[in-house]
């Protein structure tokens, strides 16, 4: 329906706490004949205003005591979904990123994916089936659509020759350095590579392209010079957007005990 249709749909899996894992919900999940009671709040939302589907993470306990990672849609129209102003920053406006609240939002069975298991309860051959494949797939798709902000940034540099070409020269060099490590962590999803260790080496492939897309960035603004900067909103707007990958799960801080038991 979704392709056929070509619907739109949003992603509700932060919930506005920090240092939290966006798969550890707080969400309220109750099992009934019809399907799956959900209430709550997911922030930031993005396309809060424009989705046609919401995408959403669960945490589950099952009837039998099995915590599950589960994944649920919602329709746009269905009175139990609330929108509430929460981002009140410029940068991001297209992004339409709010609050989005369920007040006992029936979830048809059909429309709720579980996860059997979690990856710490599972030995190193099994995993992949749990939040590593999520986690893993999530840092590779952040990373890539930061770089391409960076990008956009860096091409104006190098279009415009603007400063020498020893600065160009080291835009390349970053540029092509992200962009290959990138190329890398996707192969290791088409080789289904979803181990601790994977997922330790996909957040380390990501801190670096964050540490690139910085380098990138600053230097091509610097470049571009103050008139660039005067006379165009866009780079300055670039400069900032470049930035909020930061922000995006996982954060350098949690990650560092477990980047050092599964790297060193």
């Amino acid at each position: 329906m979704i392709a056929r249709d070509n619907l739109l749909v949003a992603s509700g899996f932060a919930e506005g706490r920090t240092n939290t894992p966006i798969l550890a919900s707080t969400m309220a999940v109750q099992k009934t004949l019809g399907g799956y009671l959900v209430n709550g709040s997911k922030k930031p939302c993005t396309m809060t205003h424009h989705f046609d589907l919401i995408t959403f993470g669960v945490n589950y306990m099952a009837p039998q005591g099995q915590p599950q990672i589960g994944i649920g849609v919602g329709f746009a129209a269905d009175p139990s979904i609330e929108r509430k102003e929460f981002w009140s920053v410029p940068h991001l406006q297209a992004a339409d990123s709010h609050e989005v609240i369920f007040n006992n939002l029936m979830v048809p069975e059909a429309m709720m994916c579980f996860s059997a298991a979690v990856d710490d309860q599972l030995d190193e051959a099994q995993q992949g089936t749990g939040n590593h494949l999520f986690a893993i797939w999530f840092q590779l798709l952040a990373s890539a659509s930061y770089l391409g902000m960076a990008s956009a940034l860096a091409s104006r540099a190098l279009t415009g020759k603007k400063g020498s070409q020893e600065d160009r020269a080291l835009l390349l060099i970053d540029l092509q350095g992200a962009t290959m490590a990138l190329r890398g962590l996707a192969a290791s999803i088409d080789d289904n590579r979803f181990l601790r260790s994977d997922l330790a080496r996909a957040q380390a492939t990501r801190f670096a392209i964050q540490d690139a897309v910085n380098r990138i960035s600053t230097r091509a603004f610097e470049i571009l010079g103050g008139m660039a900067f005067m006379s165009s909103e866009e780079v300055a707007y670039l400069l900032v957007a470049t930035r909020l990958l930061a922000f995006h799960p996982t954060s350098r801080l949690a990650s560092t005990a477990f980047l050092c038991e599964q790297l060193s």
